[in-house]
């Protein structure tokens, strides 16, 4: 994970990582692998660096998909999910700071990485430029549209609704405290195109939200992650928090999810 100097909760050490970045995986991981095999069309012999890698899993496809000539950059804070693989390279590395990989790269990927960076819009733009002729940069971050939308689709009667807006309130407190931008996403293909690219497209993918699904069991991880700072900097209880959990359980409850941009950028050959 990147950001995590900001925010200790959300470490790769933290005893709650490896669910944490499971649940994140079987989200986006359908998206994402459509969106590299099928638009991308990522092949054999690519050189490819997977940016923020945490579990691995995007890695590893990567790994399956470029073949035995191909090579896998996995990048990471703390990269220890990351598992041994022959044609992946785990590095331990912080996009702001280090030494990039040498250049030159096929394909760069980056999920849920640069909506938590300030300098974002520089960053996007220096990947574009690490590609090779012909390749393909992707970046995809969550764009929450609740103001417009609101954060619950299924009916619950008023105190649901309050808490479930107290929590979503404090969860997005504490993410604007640490620097994490839920708007980035949708100014991504401008950015790109004030840089120069203009073969860029954007896909617009949101996950179920029902009770028991992973994007519900993630929120449920997070009640518990994030409780002491809930408890303190909210309204919330924990007669409340423990309310929230029975209903992210519930399979006759649906939340409104954010929405997942991916934005792919392929620079001329």
């Amino acid at each position: 994970m990147y950001n995590t100097e900001h925010e200790q909760r959300f470490d790769n050490d933290a005893p709650a990582a490896p669910e944490q970045l499971s649940l994140l995986s079987e989200i986006l991981n359908r998206e994402t692998f459509g969106v590299l095999g099928e638009e991308v069309r990522v092949g054999h012999g690519w050189r490819c660096w997977d940016v923020g890698a945490g579990d691995g899993s995007v890695a590893r496809w990567l790994a399956a998909r470029v073949g035995v000539s191909g090579h896998v950059v996995a990048s990471d804070l703390k990269p220890q999910h990351v598992p041994e693989h022959p044609r992946i390279e785990a590095i331990r590395h912080d996009l702001t700071r280090d030494p990039w990989p040498e250049p030159e790269f096929d394909l760069i990927h980056a999920r849920l990485v640069l909506m938590h960076l300030a300098d974002n819009e520089a960053i996007a733009a220096k990947l574009a430029a690490h590609l090779r002729p012909g390749g393909a940069l992707v970046l995809t971050d969550w764009y929450c549209a609740c103001a417009d939308e609101g954060i619950i689709k299924s009916p619950v009667d008023e105190y649901t609704e309050r808490i479930f807006q107290e929590y979503h309130d404090g969860v997005h407190k504490l993410a604007g405290q640490t620097g994490m931008d839920f708007h980035w996403a949708s100014r991504t293909p401008d950015v790109l195109s004030a840089a120069g690219y203009r073969d860029i497209t954007v896909r617009d993918y949101r996950a179920p939200g029902a009770g028991g699904t992973p994007t519900a069991r993630l929120a449920l991880l997070h009640s518990s992650m994030l409780e002491s700072f809930l408890l303190s900097h909210t309204a919330l209880t924990a007669a409340d928090l423990a309310a929230i959990r029975r209903t992210l359980a519930d399979p006759a409850f649906e939340m409104v999810t954010n929405h997942t941009y991916t934005t792919v950028v392929r620079v001329p050959k």
